[in-house]
């Protein structure tokens, strides 16, 4: 069926906000995994993007980076491009890269070298969208405007690449399909987690279970963060929902990668609680073969990067 975000914390109906200026108000969904296996993620509390390379050791590799979201620009395609309001943590030339968006939007870089940002409109433009395609040589545009009604009552909330050049939105309680002519499909609506461990966030406009990061395989299969259930929900083309990774009180699901068949999620401690009752993230990786192992645990006091 053809059809012609509330933001996680900063609803407002009618508008889609997709979190400016949040930088305090929910942890980063930001995690992703390159071809060498290495997985970045970050770490909002100690404003850090981290590394686990391929033999599983942890180092800090980007320092007072600020930002929710990371986008990998595998092939370097954005590098010469002037990102305003995003900021590249990989050295010029370097690639795969890193990019983050400064203002707390999702973001992805898609396999036709272009950067998607939800941001509600474009500085400077007076066509506003729901979604904003930034070219490697720098030009900003609006793209699959006719979304932005549909996305208006169900915000954004994560975003990702797809088969095909597609991409995936997450919204509150749904997740979308956007094609690469900027038609768009529902993947599923009104996402319903049979096992939730529900954790309803103290602003009424958020709908649960609260979708956040997600990350789509080469068949087009959907893993999202379903945050306020405590869940990794699988999706599949047909809109089957099923829970794959559980994650225990405090820790919640906020943001998915992944890399052949193996996922990775980011998960925080009081992810729909303020910053105050302890924001800490770790990494863990659901394998082939259903065994899940954690990969890096960030401690309350690390000493490397991580304020005490």
């Amino acid at each position: 069926m053809r059809v012609p975000v509330v933001s996680w914390l900063f609803a407002v109906a009618g508008v889609c906000a997709a979190f400016p200026d949040a930088a305090s108000a929910h942890p980063s969904s930001g995690i992703v995994v390159d071809g060498q296996g290495q997985v970045y993620f970050q770490d909002i509390a100690g404003d850090v993007i981290w590394k686990i390379d391929a033999q599983g050791k942890l180092t800090k590799f980007y320092d007072k980076v600020g930002g929710h979201f990371l986008a990998l620009d595998a092939e370097g395609s954005l590098a010469r491009a002037d990102l305003k309001g995003f900021k590249r943590v990989t050295a010029a030339g370097v690639k795969p890269a890193l990019i983050v968006a400064e203002g707390g939007a999702p973001i992805a870089v898609n396999s036709d070298g272009n950067l998607y940002s939800a941001l509600g409109s474009l500085e400077g433009s007076k066509a506003g969208g729901a979604l904003t395609r930034i070219s490697p040589d720098g030009k900003q545009q609006p793209f699959a405007p006719e979304l932005k009604a549909t996305l208006e009552k169900l915000g954004i909330s994560g975003l990702a690449t797809g088969p095909e050049g597609s991409l995936y939105l997450a919204c509150n309680n749904a997740v979308l399909k956007v094609k690469a002519d900027g038609t768009f499909t529902k993947v599923a609506e009104k996402v319903e987690v049979k096992d939730c461990d529900e954790d309803i966030p103290d602003d009424p406009t958020v709908r649960m279970p609260a979708l956040r990061g997600l990350a789509v395989d080469a068949k087009g299969t959907v893993y999202v963060a379903a945050t306020g259930c405590h869940r990794v929900v699988k999706i599949t083309a047909d809109g089957k929902v099923e829970t794959v990774l559980k994650s225990e009180r405090p820790w919640s699901p906020t943001g998915v990668a992944v890399s052949g068949e193996d996922v990775y999620v980011l998960e925080y401690t009081h992810a729909h609680a303020n910053a105050d009752k302890g924001w800490r993230p770790r990494v863990r990786k659901l394998g082939r073969d259903g065994k899940v192992t954690t990969l890096a645990t960030i401690p309350a006091k690390e000493p490397e990067g991580r304020p005490k």
